[in-house]
Parts: structure tokens; C-alpha cells; sequence
């Protein structure tokens, strides 16, 4: 279902041609949320790619990160922040649009993951008693472990420009694992 969905998706979107902006925010989001494995996290440099500078700033796109990472639920919730910030020319949005953008990039982003739960969920209890699928699960696991340390080298790369930027991220990487300060809080303290 996934692999058919994302052909029909690549198929039928010429970005370069296509003048409707929902299809193109969708089909970002969705190709972006179908290779997804391991978090939010491990997505962040192909969302990076994708909208800096075609939609924002660099600058725009880390506040938006910081804002999402601060709030409670899945890092996924930054891709309703970049359908309401789409904005390729500039342009401000009205609030409806903005909204509709939100809504259509969320479901691209949701929707890879959501249909491979309904289409693992009936196998999913004979399969995890499978010597070998439990095998390949950790292997998995370890994989996903592997691209969030990578996505982490990332975002360093990207958000730390200067000795003021690492001290404020050791700060706050600090006020986080050692004395387990909530996220708002050591966001805010930033």
C-alpha cells in the first residue's frame, strides 16, 4: 500500500510544473513521512532540505523546531508549523489558507505511518513471535538508534554557528539531563 501510494504521489506531481500548492506541500511531506523510521528526529535534515530557503529562513525553520520541540506530542507536530509558514514567494497568508497549509502538510507527514499501522496491525501478533522478524526488529531498532545520532551531528551543524550558540545548547542540554528541567522551561531558558 505504502510503496503504491508513493509512486501514484511521484507520478502524478511535476513540482516544477504544478501550480497547485496543496498537492506540492502534500507530496513533500508525504514522501518525507514515508521514509521515516526511528522519530521526528531522524527526518529533520530532509525537512531542512526541503523548505530552507524555498519557504523560510534557516533561522525561521529553527524557531519553529525549538517551538515544536517545546510542546507536548510527537516532533511531527513541526510539520503543521511549516505548512502554516509555506510561503515560497514571501507572501503572507491569510489565517484560513495558513490553516488549510497546516492541515494538508500534518496529513502528508501522518499519513505514510498511519496507513502502515492498519496494514501491519492484523499480522503484527503472529509476526512478533517470528524468530527471525525479531531479529530483523532489533536490527531495525539499532538502525533508527543510528540515524537520530546522525540527525543530532545534523542539527549541530545547522543551529551552532559560534562559541555563544554551543554554550546556550550545553546550557540547556545541562538544565535537561542533569536536573530533568522540563522542555518549556529549559526552551524559555535558552
Amino acid at each position: 500500500i505504502l510503496l503504491t501510494s508513493i509512486l501514484l504521489v511521484n507520478n502524478n506531481t511535476n513540482l516544477k510544473s504544478n501550480n497547485n500548492t496543496y498537492l506540492t506541500i502534500f507530496e513533500i511531506m508525504y514522501r518525507i513521512g514515508s521514509i521515516i523510521f526511528g522519530g521526528g528526529q531522524v527526518v529533520l535534515p530532509l525537512l531542512e532540505d526541503e523548505v530552507v530557503p524555498h519557504w523560510m529562513t534557516k533561522d525561521r525553520f529553527l524557531q519553529g523546531l525549538g517551538l515544536a520541540q517545546s510542546m507536548p506530542g510527537p516532533l511531527f507536530n513541526f510539520s503543521a508549523y511549516l505548512g502554516a509558514a509555506y510561503s515560497p514567494n514571501g507572501d503572507k497568508s491569510s489565517f484560513g489558507v495558513a490553516l488549510t497549509h497546516a492541515l494538508v502538510a500534518y496529513v502528508g507527514l501522518f499519513g505514510p505511518g498511519v496507513l502502515l499501522i492498519f496494514a501491519v496491525v492484523p499480522f503484527w501478533a503472529r509476526l512478533r513471535r517470528v524468530p527471525w522478524f525479531r531479529a530483523v526488529l532489533k536490527g531495525v531498532n539499532a538502525t533508527a538508534i543510528g540515524f537520530v545520532g546522525a540527525a543530532c551531528v545534523i542539527l549541530w551543524e545547522s543551529a551552532v554557528d559560534d562559541a555563544a550558540d554551543a554554550m546556550v545548547f550545553c546550557f540547556a542540554g545541562f538544565l535537561a539531563v542533569v536536573y530533568n528541567v522540563s522542555a518549556p522551561i529549559v526552551v524559555l531558558s535558552g
